[in-house]
């Protein structure tokens, strides 16, 4: 009995050990927007030492094991995930709450090693084993629609703890975003719906908002004492009309905007707090908060759901309805993106790109467009347009062009520009159309192909005093100082294509049939007619 008591507490020692490596934090974000809407940004994020030793390599207390399994199986060193539903209003809204608001689905991930056609096997996996676990339809991300960027997500890694790789990028801009999604989602977290942030979880309300970005995140950086640790975030960011929900402009609580009631905080969670970000003027809250702080040069009002359980917060907006009573904090840089040309066999893109803040910035442009639209890099024309209205010529620093594979690979062009202070920037390239095979049209063909968004991506200069993006100022304030990526995803545009007569195989069938019949009733009738001689005597007889 003696040594079962020291081998129990040698256990219990050892999961309180392994338990200690990991730590969970969940937060939310509230923001009153201009137009009277409020954003909801959901943060959850499980940090833990990462350790090669077999008993705390299979070993999972908080982080979700699906995902580990998944990563470790498929050698990943990074990954990200998103769902996103709605356009964002960056004119209303400002910057994003999140850092990937493309429509539709987009994953990237960096396979470990540099073996490409080994990659290729561990992506085509980890694709397929994603699609299972988010009942998504992630499966059809193939060699087809599969690009390698060089030097668009190239900052996002941490210097200190990167590892040689093969990053895959790959995007279905036409993926619809359900509470399929969002409940297996909801189970890799550790209270799951029960207690905490999750509660607020409410798929009614949240698959009735205008924005709806559903991610998440796997990366290592370098932990305390310079360990090396692993950092897996969930995120989910949704933009919320009061109004239309009944509630009335001049106030209302938080359990009536998302018709749940928060209780206690999860019990795995060393943080649990609700962040609302407070207007100039013009807005009150009740009860006080438990403290108050800063984000992004804005005032905010923190309620700590482990001090506050069971907290209701109502927003009391003053009688002229000044929700957010600040100018729109629009990014510095913004990208558009159009399809041009006219007919079946060629067209081409203009993407523009916008630069508000009055220095010059370094900026990367990816567009990876599907193997039937065949872009010709030497159609590539930069032009920019100085303060002052002159167009000139703007020449890349560097260029990585990837030609199409018929059904292979998709084509890619990815630019790094320098755009000059307070200028707008064009980018042209024009396109053949290829044929399909009339197995190869979607069902509604004459609709048109959805093609992704370009993805333009640079550095946050701080230095130039500009006013930090929501998304690297909530990063900041919950984990601490990071550098700064901010990307700007265009929108999707429609590619029509040569469009067979589908009617043709049905008017093939009935004419061929018709003739078969014919002919077989023919041929039929002569072989099984019993044919007599009959002289003209015995035909009068008869």
């Amino acid at each position: 009995m003696r040594i079962l008591n020291h081998a129990a507490l040698a256990v219990c020692g050892s999961l309180l050990v392994l338990a200690n490596a990991e730590t969970f934090t969940e937060d939310l974000l509230v923001k009153p927007l201009q137009d009277g809407r409020v954003l909801l940004h959901f943060e959850f994020s499980i940090q833990r030492t990462a350790s090669t030793a077999n008993e705390t390599l299979y070993h999972y207390h908080l982080f979700p094991r699906q995902i580990g399994e998944i990563s470790r199986r498929y050698d990943v060193d990074e990954l990200h995930l998103s769902f996103t539903q709605g356009g964002w209003r960056e004119s209303k809204w400002g910057s994003p709450p999140v850092n990937s608001q493309g429509i539709g689905a987009e994953v990237h991930a960096r396979i470990k090693g540099g073996d490409v056609i080994q990659s290729e096997s561990q992506w085509r996996g980890l694709t397929n084993a994603l699609s299972g676990v988010f009942c998504a339809s992630l499966n059809f991300i193939d060699t087809t629609n599969t690009a390698t960027p060089q030097l668009t997500f190239a900052a996002d890694r941490d210097a200190a703890t990167a590892t040689s790789g093969v990053l895959r990028h790959g995007y279905l801009p036409r993926e619809n975003v359900c509470t399929e999604n969002l409940t297996p989602w909801i189970k890799q977290l550790p209270c799951q719906s029960k207690s905490g942030l999750g509660l607020l979880l409410n798929p009614y309300r949240l698959y009735s908002a205008d924005f709806h970005s559903m991610g998440l995140s796997l990366s290592f950086a370098k932990g305390p004492k310079g360990k090396r640790v692993q950092q897996y975030k969930q995120r989910l960011s949704v933009v919320v009309d009061p109004s239309a929900l009944g509630l009335g402009g001049d106030g209302w609580t938080l359990s009536e905007l998302v018709d749940r009631q928060l209780g206690t905080a999860c019990p795995a969670a060393t943080r649990s707090t609700v962040r609302v970000i407070q207007p100039s003027s013009g807005l009150k809250l009740a009860p006080k908060p438990a403290s108050t702080t800063k984000l992004a040069g804005r005032g905010v009002s923190v309620f700590d759901l482990r001090k506050q359980p069971n907290v209701d917060i109502a927003f009391e907006f003053a009688p002229q309805k000044d929700y957010g009573a600040w100018p729109s904090e629009r990014p510095s840089i913004s990208a558009h993106r159009y399809v041009t040309g006219h007919g079946g066999s060629n067209g081409g893109v203009e993407a523009t790109l916008t630069n508000r803040g009055d220095r010059a910035a370094n900026v990367t442009y990816l567009d990876v467009l599907p193997w039937y639209l065949r872009v010709y890099s030497h159609t590539l024309d930069i032009q920019t347009q100085a303060a002052d209205g002159s167009w000139n010529l703007l020449r890349p620093t560097s260029t990585a062009f990837t030609p199409a594979i018929d059904r292979g690979r998709p084509s890619s062009i990815e630019v790094a520009l320098v755009l000059p202070a307070s200028s707008r920037t064009t980018l042209r390239y024009s396109f053949d159309k290829g044929f399909l095979k009339y197995t190869e049209h979607p069902p509604d063909a004459n609709r048109g192909f959805n093609i992704g968004p370009a993805i333009v991506s640079y550095q946050h200069d701080s230095t130039t005093g500009a006013e930090l993006p929501l998304h690297c100022a909530i990063e900041q304030a919950l984990s601490g100082p990071s550098e700064c990526t901010v990307r700007a995803y265009t929108e999707l545009f429609l590619a029509s294509l040569p469009t067979p007569d589908f009617s043709m195989p049905y008017n093939v069938i009935t004419f061929t049939c018709t003739i078969l019949a014919l002919f077989f009733g023919r041929i039929f009738n002569l072989l099984t007619r019993d044919f007599a001689v009959l002289k003209p005597v015995e035909a009068l007889e008869e």
